[in-house]
């Protein structure tokens, strides 16, 4: 089993690290990867919200990332990037079964697709099981792409995006989360088919 870390030491690199050293929590603020989920607790260390839980590093501008501007998608990317769960979900390999069922849709097959596991995952209020419904790992493309894009879990959705745990989403928020999930996908499956399902049903 692998080794889940806290704090990642400073001698182990980032390149090192899998989806399964770490949790939502986890920092290397050594490296500038950090953990923007503060508490009561530790906001009163820090005097403030939405710093490092670890170091108390302020870098994000949540003003703007809380728009939830579809448009605004790339800034909101970078700065979900300056946290360490994010950053290792953006830039670790995939596992080849996720991407081989990728690839088995289209693009508006695996949208409807995404929807459809966001809104079972996260779209309901009451979750008993919230933040532990979403595989940190395996073949279903989705669940990368819901932790690369805080969409894992009704905490993670209410700091980086101001959604409300305590409420159920609505039509807007859902197409919001599932357009999120997408442009993680169509990055890191570039090729991923618009007409193969069409021009199958022709020959």
């Amino acid at each position: 089993m692998a080794k889940k870390f806290k704090r990642v030491p400073p001698d182990i690199p980032v390149s090192d690290l899998s989806p399964l050293n770490i949790s939502c929590g986890s920092t290397k603020c050594d490296d500038g990867l950090h953990c923007f989920k503060t508490s009561e607790r530790t906001a009163k260390k820090f005097g403030s919200h939405g710093v490092c839980k670890e170091c108390g590093t302020s870098l994000i501008d949540w003003k703007r990332v809380h728009l939830n501007d579809i448009n605004d998608a790339k800034f909101i990317f970078e700065s979900m990037k300056n946290e360490l769960i994010r950053h290792i979900y953006w830039h670790t390999p995939i596992e080849q079964d996720a991407i081989t069922n990728a690839l088995k849709s289209t693009r508006n097959e695996l949208r409807t697709h995404a929807k459809r596991i966001l809104k079972s995952k996260i779209g309901s209020s009451k979750n008993a099981w919230d933040g532990r419904q979403t595989p940190m790992t395996g073949n279903e493309i989705v669940h990368y792409a819901q932790h690369a894009t805080a969409t894992c879990c009704r905490k993670c959705l209410e700091y980086w995006h101001n959604i409300k745990k305590d409420e159920d989403l609505t039509d807007e928020q859902l197409e919001f989360c599932t357009e999120l999930a997408m442009l993680y996908i169509e990055e890191r499956v570039p090729n991923i088919d618009d007409k193969r399902s069409e021009e199958n049903g022709k020959s």
